[in-house]
């Protein structure tokens, strides 16, 4: 399909950062796969601004509207654009731009396009000027709410309803972003079968984690875990805050590991909802949002890793297996069948870690740059 008479919209007040949120959650509708996100975490995101590490960097929601352009009718005058059956102009671009200008590197958030490259190239265009005025001259894309977790594009397994809190692209998007930039990094996401009988011991104790601890006195650990598979080079305590609370929508439990009363790790299992929010939109109605507070509490089928690290001075100690250990055995007391760990950077330590542990790697993902 193609377009014309684009228009940009930048949110810069409540109406149109509303706007905003309607027309992002309209270019995502109609995909049956797409998981969307808990619809009133993310409205409260946008439309309030009050997480402070988006207000800290000026995160600007943008989209593109424009009209969708048919085939040249033989009775039609030439040269004369017609509409596709729609006669108000239709979103086909939005994203949230992130500009880092310590790192001089700007990232679009949430972001979703139509399939089409003229689209594409007005959208990257429209926030480059944005990102120059901030001092960044590089784009990555897509990202996910902070530029340390959550993004890339699905390359592969199009067919598989996606796990929650892992990217969920179009097929078409990792082959449309290629015509204007460059893989960069490439992800896998790993699926380990679920053992009961995992064994207990190790060096480390382990004690109940507060999922808000990782953003405070275990920011370091945090920090450990996104590390090699982000390019941010500090993980500020703002920037874990919106991490974590992004994360604790959904029920979570975290283990932390001591050695000698020094924190040495550790990991973070949540129920993986995804058929569950996908079945109720994200919870956009009031009446299904009710209906998913009450399915959750059902035991879900799998569950997800969606964090784990162990302090680099107590690394090759066994406090990696051990906590490992631990989530399996939660998963198997939760009815679990398999844990989906990550997405984590290829040919990483902890993939090649995983998979001694017997799990395999499934969907791929590829973060995309542009340098100006």
């Amino acid at each position: 399909m193609a377009y014309f008479n684009y228009t940009t919209y930048w949110a810069t007040d409540w109406w149109s950062r509303r706007a905003f949120v309607h027309a992002w959650w309209q270019l995502n509708a109609d995909d049956p796969r797409w998981l969307p996100p808990d619809y009133v975490a993310w409205r409260r995101l946008i439309v309030r601004a009050e997480a402070p590490y988006w207000r800290r960097i000026g995160a600007q929601p943008v989209h593109l509207e424009a009209l969708p352009r048919r085939r040249q009718s033989a009775y039609a005058p030439n040269h004369q654009p017609l509409l596709a059956g729609a006669v108000f102009e239709q979103p086909v671009a939005a994203a949230v731009l992130l500009c880092e200008a310590e790192t001089g590197a700007a990232y679009l958030s949430m972001f979703h396009c139509a399939n089409d490259e003229e689209t594409l190239e007005r959208l990257i265009g429209a926030v480059m000027e944005r990102a120059a005025e901030a001092g960044c001259m590089r784009l990555v894309a897509p990202a996910g709410p902070l530029p340390a977790w959550g993004g890339g594009a699905l390359l592969n397994h199009f067919n598989l309803p996606p796990p929650l809190h892992t990217p969920y692209t179009p097929p078409y998007l990792a082959d449309l972003l290629a015509t204007s930039m460059e893989a960069r990094q490439r992800q896998v996401l790993l699926t380990l079968p679920v053992t009961a009988d995992a064994p207990a011991s190790g060096p480390a104790v382990l004690r109940s984690l507060a999922l808000s601890d990782l953003a405070g006195a275990h920011l370091p650990l945090l920090a450990a875990a996104l590390a090699p598979h982000s390019d941010m080079p500090v993980l500020s305590a703002d920037a874990a805050a919106l991490l974590l609370q992004w994360i604790g929508v959904y029920p979570v439990s975290g283990w932390l590991a001591e050695v000698n009363d020094a924190p040495a790790g550790f990991v973070v299992v949540q129920p993986d909802l995804a058929p569950l929010v996908r079945r109720t939109g994200g919870g956009r109605w009031l009446p299904w949002r009710w209906y998913g507070a009450w399915a959750r509490r059902r035991p879900a089928r799998r569950g997800r890793l969606l964090l784990g690290a162990v302090a680099p001075a107590m690394r090759r100690r066994g406090v990696g297996s051990q906590l490992l250990a631990q989530a399996q055995r939660h998963a198997a007391a939760a009815g679990w069948a398999e844990l989906v760990c990550g997405p984590y950077t290829e040919d990483t330590p902890v993939v090649d870690w995983l998979q001694r542990a017997g799990a395999r790697v499934q969907q791929q993902y590829a973060l995309f740059e542009w340098n100006g």
